[in-house]
């Protein structure tokens, strides 16, 4: 069974957005769970910024296979949509968020996005490349 692609829709966006925030809200729970009364320490942060990467790798990637036009752009919406879904968490988990945080979200989220969008361009002409050396004789 093959998916049909098409230009992605609203729903796949909003699923990559809640998929792209899925590791780094785990990380935030487990993190409050252990650690409920400490101050988070500097290592706490790059492992926080390592989860918004993959997030937004994996989304970035997943939405694109589902489009058949322009991958950059499709995985620049996949991360908008990303920071949507962060800032609406944000806001209901956080209070006070600053603009340094909000804007440390968005870049990241748009760029990983962008990188899982190239990643799953270049395996697919990988792919099809390998496909067809194996149909020549």
């Amino acid at each position: 069974m093959t998916l049909e692609k098409k230009a992605p829709g609203f729903d796949e966006y909003l699923a990559g957005g809640f998929l792209a925030n899925a590791p780094i809200l785990f990380f935030t729970y487990a993190v409050k769970a252990l650690l409920p009364e400490e101050v988070p320490f500097p290592e706490l942060e790059v492992a926080s910024i390592l989860a918004v990467t993959l997030g937004g790798m994996v989304a970035g990637y997943l939405v694109v296979r589902r489009a058949d036009c322009d991958h950059m752009r499709t995985g620049l919406k996949t991360g908008l949509s990303a920071f949507l879904v962060n800032l609406a968490f944000s806001s209901i988990i956080l209070t006070g968020t600053p603009l340094q945080y909000t804007l440390l979200v968005l870049t990241l989220f748009c760029l990983t996005a962008m990188l899982g969008a190239l990643l799953r361009r270049v395996t697919a002409k990988k792919a099809e490349s390998e496909s067809h050396k194996e149909i020549a004789p």
